[in-house]
């Protein structure tokens, strides 16, 4: 299964053993390959080849929780306008894990994909980013989705002495730095902490 997945035996290993948590496009790709429901490959219940997504009126397995995925991208570049919000599906995580791993209620969750290169390596273009909207998390240095400017960016924020933030990406050949002073952060607008990163292999 690791060669028709294009994936290293340790990597299927920790899958299977639940070291690392498989992100959705890999699900997708694997259940296309063995032809069986994602949500059957995470727990082993519910019917095995059905193809339909979670929603909130068709609930997850015992032990897992929805996080609804929206149709906006957070560019990892220049920023992106939002133009609507809407819930296109969700996908279905360990309670437990939440709790454990992230130490946040579920409820804080959403998952949005990132565009643009600014923020490589940490974070690629079309990946899957789960963020916290817990405003005890929107504090301290660390990766935030925001708006600034009418746009929808994901960066590295970093918070002075002076009340500024410093902007950037992890991609130095390709981002600048930006300072928002104390006096102007009205303009800037902290949806969120990124607190999960969800990559293709």
């Amino acid at each position: 299964m690791a060669e028709k997945m294009n994936i290293s035996l340790p990597t299927m290993n920790h899958y299977e053993t639940g070291k690392r948590i498989p992100g959705s496009d890999f699900l997708a790709r694997l259940a296309k390959v063995v032809d069986c429901n994602p949500g059957w490959l995470l727990s082993g219940e519910g019917d095995m080849q059905t193809n339909e997504c979670y929603t909130s009126s068709h609930p997850p397995p015992e032990g897992f929780v929805l996080v609804p995925r929206y149709n906006i991208e957070a560019s990892a570049g220049g920023g992106s306008v939002i133009h609507s919000e809407q819930v296109v599906d969700h996908l279905a995580f360990k309670t437990d894990w939440v709790h454990k791993e992230l130490g946040t209620d579920p409820k804080n969750l959403l998952l949005i994909h990132s565009i643009g290169d600014s923020m490589e390596p940490t974070i690629r273009s079309g990946d899957l980013l789960l963020v916290d909207r817990n405003k005890s998390r929107m504090k301290g240095d660390g990766i935030y989705l925001i708006n600034l400017d009418d746009g929808l960016m994901v960066k590295r924020i970093e918070w002075l002495l002076d009340g500024s933030v410093v902007i950037r990406g992890d991609n130095t050949v390709v981002s600048r730095e930006q300072v928002v002073s104390s006096t102007d952060l009205e303009k800037l607008h902290i949806l969120g902490r990124v607190v999960w990163v969800g990559s293709k292999i």
